[in-house]
């Protein structure tokens, strides 16, 4: 299952702009230019509002519409099938009711959504024809996306479905042996492209709630823990004039070798060929 992210921009149609029904959700965030829109689902009732940078409309899966807007808008769009809100609820949830059913919006304000979107753009923005599959491996970057994608659902299930998903309260840590198990195998494993899903299952919890017990253990997210990983473990190899800045790189999980240097220069404020010259 799949989450993918669109950025684009859309003149004023000539009339309005029928499209039909998809399979997935879509929401949408107006990221630029004001403008008046209109917009009915199934033929219903047409609904119109004064658009702006900052809000949002949803558009349910299974549920066609028509538009019309007004003006050239900049539009970040998000595509998500329902199966993953319904992975996401059993995983998380005590309580999942039947049937989950995202609620159709039509310019809302969401701050927290809004950041949440705006960061998958940030991850996906190197991606062909502007869209990214988060279970792509795209190196280093999996555990992060996967984590930004948990987030977000769980936070459309609890704020924007018909009946509101109330995920299991998480609190503690996770136990020695657990963190042990989890920690060991991300030292094992830094060249891989480790995901959220597959740490969890190692401790047999959800995603959501192994992403918040892991940073109470260790106070760092998942994704945070596994590059401090890779940058301790690249100090280490920088020492050893046998590898090329390359070759450490990608023994630490980077095939990118200006991603390995400019992670590496964020967290120590020196490029990996400066550090070494400093050892």
């Amino acid at each position: 299952m799949s989450l993918e992210v669109h950025r684009g921009i859309y003149l004023p149609p000539p009339d309005r702009m029928k499209y039909p029904a998809s399979a997935e959700h879509c929401l949408t965030l107006h990221i630029a230019n004001s403008d008046l829109a209109e917009l009915s689902l199934n033929d219903g009732k047409r609904r119109s509002s004064k658009t702006y940078p900052g809000l949002f409309t949803f558009i349910p899966a299974q549920c066609s519409s028509e538009w019309w807007w007004e003006e050239k808008v900049e539009l970040l769009e998000i595509d998500l099938s329902p199966a993953l809100l319904e992975k996401t609820a059993i995983a998380s949830s005590d309580k999942v009711p039947q049937q989950i059913e995202l609620i159709d919006r039509f310019a809302i304000r969401d701050p927290f959504l809004e950041q949440l979107t705006f960061a998958l753009s940030a991850e996906s923005s190197g991606a062909e024809s502007g869209s990214a599959e988060l279970e792509s491996n795209a190196a280093g970057n999996r555990l992060y996306l996967e984590s930004l994608q948990t987030v977000l659902v769980t936070h459309l299930l609890r704020n924007h479905c018909s009946v509101p998903i109330t995920t299991s309260s998480v609190s503690g840590k996770l136990s020695k042996g657990k963190l042990k198990l989890v920690v060991d195998y991300i030292q094992d494993h830094l060249n891989f492209n480790i995901s959220l899903t597959e740490l969890s299952e190692m401790v047999q919890l959800s995603p959501d709630h192994f992403r918040k017990l892991f940073k109470q253990s260790t106070g760092l997210s998942p994704h945070k823990y596994l590059l401090q990983c890779r940058i301790e473990k690249a100090k280490q190899l920088l020492s050893n004039e046998q590898w090329t800045i390359a070759e450490i790189g990608q023994m630490v999980g980077f095939f990118d070798q200006s991603h390995f240097t400019n992670t590496f220069r964020r967290h120590t404020n020196y490029t990996p060929r400066q550090y070494r010259l400093r050892i």
